[in-house]
């Protein structure tokens, strides 16, 4: 695939990746804007579990090029959103049911203070039976989001190849 779907294999953490930071000397420290000249993949976030991803604005990008990046990372931030709010809904969902079981009585903890497994397996189907409206609703816009994306990939590399064939 063309340049701006490549990236490269080693994952880096974003805060010791190489970049270089174009900056006059009048801007201050927040109004420095980060150059990428490769690729960038993050460690994973903690809640959402997507990686953070910087691509690089090629000086040469044309027009469909661009579409292409902009719209990677529109859609890596609403998967990012998405997965953000759901998984905090979850578990403060979970954290509530845990509290509820330790004050009923009748509560069966495992040996290590938590939820048997049954006992979770019915807090989790209870969860998704509430999410299923929302989660259908994501798995659409991503379909829509993953079918362009290609699309848009599927132009930008015909039309490489047909320029190189030149």
């Amino acid at each position: 695939m063309g340049s701006v779907m490549r990236v490269e294999r080693s994952v880096c953490r974003l805060a010791y990746c190489r970049y270089r930071a174009a900056s006059s000397s009048t801007d201050t420290a927040a109004e420095q804007k980060t150059v990428v000249e490769k690729p960038m993949i993050g460690p994973p976030h903690p809640v959402s579990n997507i990686s953070p991803i910087i691509l690089p604005e090629p000086a040469n990008e044309t027009t469909l090029e661009k579409q292409l990046r902009l719209h990677h990372m529109a859609m890596t931030q609403r998967n990012h959103d998405f997965w953000l709010a759901h998984n905090l809904q979850f578990e403060k969902e979970k954290d509530e049911f845990k509290s509820r079981r330790l004050i009923s009585e009748d509560a069966a903890l495992t040996e290590g203070g938590g939820l048997s497994p049954d006992e979770f397996a019915s807090f989790y189907k209870e969860f998704l039976e509430k999410k299923k409206m929302s989660l259908r609703q994501y798995n659409r816009l991503w379909l829509g989001d993953i079918t362009h994306f290609i699309w848009l990939s599927l132009q930008v590399n015909l039309r490489r190849a047909f320029l190189w064939r030149r």
